[in-house]
């Protein structure tokens, strides 16, 4: 059961889109089908990673004003791996309350979700002392109950999808694609603000940064993702309740999968598919683990809209990657391998940035900035092609092979995440300089 969640939870963040390439989706948008459902779909979809990579894409702009500094995404790292407890929770719920429809759970999580970004928007400064230290344990509470809803929508959402014809699977899936891409816009017409002006304090003993402000703040934009996913949990109540949909619905019992009809089956001990699982384990530990965790020490040194243009463009790559899968014939795993081979050099680079700060190569120059934010693109676009090629190739397991996939995945990211955090938090490799010289230093320099 564990593996079969696992896997479920990882097909979420990368295989969502190979799920259109069944032999059905080549006719999906032909066949007759009602428009409203497939809108309502839509906006479904779009509630699903709507809290998690909307708060991903503020990070240019926390990282400058809550306690953690440029450490903050390591620990949002881990508090969204710590939302997969939701998919255990939901196993034992379903086990003491068998009865209880599958739509309950999605109200209740829905209902979740918009709650803890609409109080986000207006907690996430709030900061308590934990261990003598200051910490964002609102902002990160928060961000752990936000992210419930996208680790266990797939043990609950993709289900539920089977109560009506196949077709409405594709604009379902449009969705969620759509979650991180509509954060970014978002996060784009935002802007970051620009870089901090220092500023002498009341008794001026010291320098204070005063960060100039974005097109506008943290809570509005947050309100504006709560909007959404209020607007996400509107269209499935309608999709769930209203009667005009019927026709549009399927008889209860399923029809049995192929893959799990199949007699002959591959071995998943074989060299190849050890090999591949063990890609999956990498690529999963750096793109939900490693890459995250010191993008605020790879992009902060070349400024602030940097770090905020990797991020959104970043984020934007993977549904581009994701529709690459959709739209082109999968590569061989040769020319995959050669990708992978070429992205090393970019992602070389990324680390060399994040361990060299707060004095990365070419830090002051246009030319470092775009190279850096390049950088992240092309990586971020390539992981996520390769995941995705990688689930693919799991198919061919039949669903034996998909929830190895999931559940190698799923420790890699944990694995990562883990690892990175213990780096980034307790050793002196990735260091953080003052927003603002000391006073005396300042003078110093201006004799």
């Amino acid at each position: 059961m564990a593996a079969s969640f696992a896997q479920l939870n990882e097909d979420k963040e990368s295989s969502p889109c190979l799920q259109a390439e069944d032999s059905l989706a080549a006719k999906m948008w032909g066949a007759q089908r009602v428009v409203a459902l497939d809108v309502l779909m839509v906006f479904w979809g779009i509630g699903t990673w709507l809290g998690v990579n909307g708060l991903y894409v503020q990070l240019p702009l926390l990282v400058e004003r809550l306690p953690e500094g440029w450490a903050l995404p390591s620990s949002m790292v881990m508090a969204v791996q710590l939302a997969n407890s939701g998919l255990l929770l939901y196993a034992l719920l379903r086990r003491l309350l068998p009865r209880v429809p599958d739509a309950a759970y999605i109200y209740a999580l829905l209902v979740i979700g918009t709650l803890a970004l609409v109080l986000n928007a207006f907690l996430y400064e709030r900061t308590s002392v934990v261990g003598g230290q200051e910490r964002s344990v609102a902002y990160l509470s928060l961000t752990f109950f936000a992210a419930l809803v996208g680790c266990t929508s797939s043990v609950l959402f993709y289900p539920y999808l089977r109560h009506f014809r196949d077709v409405y699977l594709a604009t379902y899936l449009v969705g969620e694609g759509l979650s991180g891409f509509v954060s970014s816009l978002l996060a784009l017409v935002q802007g970051v603000g620009g870089e901090p002006e220092c500023l002498p304090s009341a008794d001026n003993s010291t320098l204070v940064p005063h960060y100039p402000p974005a097109r506008f703040d943290t809570t509005v934009f947050l309100l504006l993702l709560g909007a959404l996913s209020a607007a996400s949990l509107a269209a499935f109540v309608i999709i769930n309740n209203y009667a005009g949909f019927a026709s549009e619905r399927v008889a209860p019992a399923a029809a049995a999968k192929d893959d799990e009809a199949t007699t002959q089956r591959p071995s998943l001990a074989a060299p190849r598919w050890v090999g591949v699982m063990l890609l999956m384990v990498l690529l999963n530990a750096l793109n939900n683990g490693v890459l995250p965790s010191v993008q605020s020490y790879s992009c902060m040194p070349y400024g602030t809209q940097a770090y905020h243009l990797a991020v959104t463009l970043g984020a934007m790559a993977n549904p581009a990657a994701c529709l690459a899968g959709v739209w082109l014939r999968p590569v061989p795993a040769r020319a995959l391998a050669a990708m992978l081979l070429l992205a090393a050099a970019p992602f070389a680079y990324i680390l060399a940035t994040a361990l060299l700060s707060p004095a990365p190569p070419l830090q002051h120059s246009g030319g470092g900035v775009a190279l850096v934010v390049i950088a992240w693109v092309v990586v971020s676009g390539v992981i996520s092609y390769a995941r995705m090629w990688v689930y693919g190739w799991a198919r061919l397991g039949g669903a034996r092979g998909m929830r190895l996939c999931g559940a190698v995945g799923q420790l890699g990211s944990v694995l990562g995440s883990a690892a990175t955090f213990a780096v980034v938090n307790y050793t002196p490799l990735f260091v953080q300089p003052d927003a603002c010289p000391p006073v005396g230093t300042l003078a110093l320099s201006n004799l």
